[in-house]
């Protein structure tokens, strides 16, 4: 059971990526094993972004309109301070899905010090794994609960 917890665990940011994405849109990185048996593996802010991000967010951090509209991330002064995309890289909000139980600590401080100083984004990197630990739910979210019961 566990295996197959996982497995889905696993898959399900891949549904995330827009149906009328054509593969130049496509990441390099998705080709590549980031996903081992334990869940995400790479602890790169870049590789998690163009696996993760990049299929909404594209891969220069452009932002998209289309099925919904994915915000840009490059040239965005909303990512100057940690808080905010950690909060929702953890939670995520409207569309975008909450990946605070795919990726730990590290790896979320990797992805937002990404986002911070790459993408046309040159802010000082602020984000800690205290920061994303506070961003953290209290309590496990109940899987059988809908998302915003």
């Amino acid at each position: 059971m566990k295996k197959i917890v996982l497995a889905i665990a696993t898959l399900l940011p891949l549904c995330a990526v827009p149906a009328h994405a054509q593969p130049a849109q496509m990441s390099a990185y998705a080709e590549d094993t980031v996903f081992g048996s334990d869940g995400y593996t790479s602890t790169d802010g870049e590789e998690l972004y163009q696996t993760l991000c990049a299929g909404c967010h594209m891969p220069d951090g452009s932002g998209a309109v289309g099925a919904g509209r994915y915000p840009a991330l490059s040239d965005n002064p909303n990512l100057e301070y940690a808080a905010y995309p950690v909060t929702l890289i953890v939670n995520g909000q409207a569309g975008m899905p909450a990946f605070g139980t795919f990726l730990n600590d590290e790896q979320i401080v990797a992805l937002v010090t990404y986002l911070q100083t790459d993408l046309g984004n040159d802010f000082e990197p602020d984000a800690t794994v205290e920061d994303v630990a506070i961003a953290r739910p209290a309590s496990p979210a109940d899987p059988n609960r809908a998302e915003h019961e």
